[in-house]
């Protein structure tokens, strides 16, 4: 063959490498730019989606927003953690495009986008749905680290269902992938320094009483103290109160699932300085400890000292109801720093508190269980 043809195959041969790679590639133009939001619509959006659904190879999360709050579908409509949903949507309608990444499936593994449903993949599927749009956004999020040179951002690797391209993004998207991670865990939230007394029944009939006199003591008597015997730890008993106003749940379900006279636990009434009485029942089931619980107010748990001074000389304060039976209004409100709380406020926090208990068994913790279920033998050392 002589050398000039050999010399113009060469050059086809070239000019046809270049045309394919030419007509292969994805004009820039065509790709968002870095910077640009992953979803442009999504931020105005935020504010009229009703659900969030995460699946993932094991599970499915749905997070609904209902007439009052968000709640987990997959707990029964239980009250979800409105910050972490909040999170969620937020996060995704603020992903920026960092860099465009791979379009071949072959190694969306490596990023952690395989589809969900495949042995083996770590990805999450995220939708965010609004009464209008089943999909106003929905992503394939794989996996993430911490962003260069800022540590409270994620450079995280992502894809849309619909498109064979994956990208390198930054932002901040935390997505729990277990149902009871999405709960409201706050059980109960009140000061210590509000409450009296707290009596603690153990099935067998054994009590435990703890009380003190005044909002300001700072610790808690342990009543009939036998001769020759202390109390080991005060910290120990304290914590037996500690404990009940800070309850917080590691899984619920609606009471009716849970049986509490087959195998009952430790029962406790807690009562506080300005009239709220609190009742926690527990059980033992399915190798976890659950809790029902219900408050009420009663004016009989009021001293008017221990609120604020009565007018003097007998005569009638302003503004101050003296209808016989009318509880409320007779009772004496609060100083302006006190930590205790009005009749009115408290009776107010009992019906919120009912509201969102009502119905529900709540799995409590071991350790907080043991807190405030203690006999008495077991605050009780002998004295030296």
């Amino acid at each position: 063959m002589k050398s000039t043809t050999i010399g113009l195959l060469a050059g086809i041969t070239i000019i046809g490498i270049v045309l394919a790679v030419f007509v292969n590639r994805e004009p820039s133009s065509s790709l968002p730019q870095s910077g640009q939001p992953v979803f442009p619509d999504l931020m105005s959006l935020v504010n009229d989606i009703n659900e969030v659904v995460i699946e993932t190879h094991e599970q499915t999360m749905t997070l609904v927003r209902g007439e009052h709050a968000w709640g987990v579908k997959e707990k029964s409509g239980y009250r979800a953690d409105v910050e972490k949903v909040k999170k969620t949507i937020v996060g995704l309608a603020g992903l920026r495009i960092l860099e465009p990444k791979t379009q071949t499936p072959e190694l969306y593994d490596r990023l952690g986008l395989q589809d969900h449903g495949e042995e083996g993949s770590t990805s999450k599927m995220v939708t965010l749905k609004t009464a209008d749009n089943p999909e106003a956004a929905k992503l394939v999020v794989g996996n993430q680290k911490p962003a260069k040179g800022n540590p409270r951002m994620s450079d995280i690797y992502v894809r849309k269902p619909d498109d064979p391209r994956t990208w390198l993004v930054i932002g901040n998207l935390p997505l729990e992938t277990v149902p009871g991670e999405w709960l409201d865990q706050e059980v109960t939230a009140f000061t210590t320094k509000r409450v009296r007394q707290v009596t603690v029944t153990h099935p067998q009939g054994a009590t435990l009483h703890l009380s003190k006199a005044k909002p300001d003591d700072l610790d808690f008597s342990l009543d009939s103290i036998p001769a020759g015997f202390r109390i080991s730890s005060q910290f120990n008993v304290n914590n037996v109160v500690g404990t009940l106003v800070q309850l917080s749940l590691e899984d619920v379900k609606p009471q009716a699932e849970v049986d509490f006279l087959a195998n009952p636990g430790v029962s406790v009434v807690l009562e506080t300085f300005d009239g709220l009485r609190l009742h926690v029942h527990t059980t033992k089931h399915d190798e976890h400890i659950w809790a029902k619980l219900s408050a009420e107010f009663d004016a009989n748990l009021v001293q008017p000292s221990e609120l604020s001074s009565t007018p003097e000389d007998g005569q009638k304060a302003e503004g101050e109801e003296t209808e016989k039976g009318d509880e409320v209004a007779n009772v004496a409100t609060p100083e302006k720093d006190s930590v205790l709380t009005t009749p009115e406020e408290v009776q107010k926090e009992v019906d919120s508190l009912n509201q969102r208990v009502k119905g529900w068994a709540y799995a409590l913790p071991s350790f907080r269980v043991e807190n405030f279920s203690k006999l008495k033998k077991d605050l009780l050392s002998k004295e030296e």
